[in-house]
């Protein structure tokens, strides 16, 4: 992200408009809804910058631009129809550490203005870098059909409401919970068109029926495999309303963005062959943060319950005495499997399939090789880059066929996936030749179900 987005308070800042005609008119367009003083120096004006002067909503200097004008302001647009004054003025302004912006000029900004959504005091800003204003402008369009014009008005009203709900419920993390439940995602913006009186009926209700709890708590959430997008939407409010974030090392961040700024964040990740944080310190940290009264958020990778040793975190609460909640995520194996379009178990071919992890507390994990070598059989192996030979190796001595389809997928789901179809007998070979170093689910019985339509990357064995 390079540049940051955030809203400056400009109420009686003074900002300097350079320039006239369409590009400052533009520019002023969008200004004149703030409550800053505008000050605007051209020779001439366009008839609607003299409507808008005529208004009081902004001051005209007829003259020409001089160095001088700089002092005292907040932000400087540099808006002539000249590209070349624009830079010098950009170049003025930059050396005395002003942020300027150059209309049409986007390496002489140090700022560019967003296309906006107003719905005062609700302000949508949508910006692209530079890259594409056309593109800004559309979802601007998309936006503004959804969004009602009264949705300042409910904003004004939660506002008065916030008062009230935060003498009923003192804790801050409890209070988060409470409005992501007001607000819970389910067609939203239908709940979005509802009166000042309706919002405030609801909730009252729901602060009548709230219980107080001082006692900090527990919740195991699995962050799906990393795709924001398919987070739960119990997850996402559990993220919302958390004090602290514990969190493993495949957790993607746009997973973790799902959390407040203002949580703690503790990375307990474990790395492949390096430094990995103990059982018993994560269950310890979960322990002392919510005996200090916190909402804590256990996040991990996939589902809690399928390889995230729960059972160990679950235990080690229950003994502490603290009340915990799980909430189960979409796991690995499910979306690299939606990813080649094969279902985990199809009718008249397999009854079941197997769950497995290619590592146990041992070394490589012994399984039961005769079932998993049988035809038909179908497998969804974790962690099974490291120990593929040993798979490898296994399922042969048990009579599997060497020519058994294997579809390898690396960060299903995710922008970086990659997806490597192979056989039993070449598995370590093309994992290796095709740079997988995990994290990867190896599905055993798998193949891509079209290669015309999938998009993944072939093994040269193929």
């Amino acid at each position: 992200m390079r540049y940051l987005p955030i809203h400056v308070d400009m109420k009686d800042a003074k900002i300097l408009i350079i320039g006239g005609g369409s590009a400052a008119e533009a520019k002023l367009r969008t200004l004149i809804e703030t409550e800053a003083n505008l000050c605007v120096v051209a020779p001439e004006i366009s008839d609607e910058i003299a409507r808008w002067k005529s208004q009081n909503k902004l001051v005209w200097n007829q003259r020409d631009f001089v160095p001088s004008d700089l002092k005292a302001v907040r932000l400087v647009y540099a808006a002539t129809e000249d590209d070349e004054e624009n830079a010098r003025i950009a170049n003025l302004g930059r050396e005395k550490g002003l942020l300027v912006n150059a209309a049409d000029q986007k390496d002489a900004c140090d700022f560019i203005t967003p296309a906006l959504v107003d719905r005062s005091p609700v302000i949508v800003s949508i910006g692209t870098e530079g890259t594409s204003p056309s593109l800004a402008r559309a979802i601007k369009t998309d936006l503004e059909a959804r969004l009602p014009h009264s949705l300042g008005k409910l904003a004004n009203i939660i506002n008065e409401l916030r008062a009230k709900v935060k003498l009923k419920i003192p804790s801050l993390s409890e209070r988060q919970l409470f409005w992501a439940e007001i607000f819970d995602g389910k067609d939203l913006l239908s709940q979005l068109r509802v009166s000042g009186e309706e919002l405030t009926s609801r909730v009252s209700r729901k602060m009548n029926s709230h219980k107080d709890s001082n006692n900090g708590g527990v919740c195991l959430v699995g962050a799906g495999p990393g795709n924001p997008d398919l987070l739960t939407l119990a997850a996402r409010q559990k993220l919302h309303s958390a004090d602290v974030i514990v969190y493993d090392r495949l957790v993607s961040k746009g997973v973790l963005d799902f959390g407040r700024r203002e949580a703690e964040y503790i990375y307990v990740g474990k790395e492949p062959g390096g430094k990995s944080t103990p059982q018993s310190e994560i269950n310890a940290i979960l322990i002392e943060k919510a005996l200090e009264g916190l909402t804590v958020v256990r996040l991990k990778s996939g589902d809690p319950l399928i390889f995230g040793r729960a059972d160990e975190e679950v235990d080690a609460l229950e003994i502490s005495g603290i009340s915990y909640s799980i909430v189960p995520g979409i796991t690995s194996a499910s979306a690299a499997a939606a990813e080649i379009g094969a279902s985990l178990t199809t009718r008249g071919h397999n009854k079941a399939v197997s769950l497995l992890t290619g590592h146990d507390a041992k070394g490589f994990a012994e399984h039961d090789w005769k079932t998993l070598a049988a035809k038909g059989a179908r497998a969804a192996v974790y962690m099974g880059v490291g120990a593929s030979g040993f798979i490898q190796g296994r399922l042969l001595m048990h009579g599997a066929d060497k020519h058994l389809v294997v579809t390898v997928v690396e960060n299903a789901s995710r922008a970086e996936q990659i997806i490597v179809s192979t056989t039993l007998e070449r598995l370590s070979e093309d994992i290796a030749a095709n740079g997988v170093k995990g994290p990867a689910i190896l599905l055993l019985g798998y193949a891509p179900r079209s290669i015309a339509e999938t998009s993944f990357k072939r093994s040269a064995a193929q």
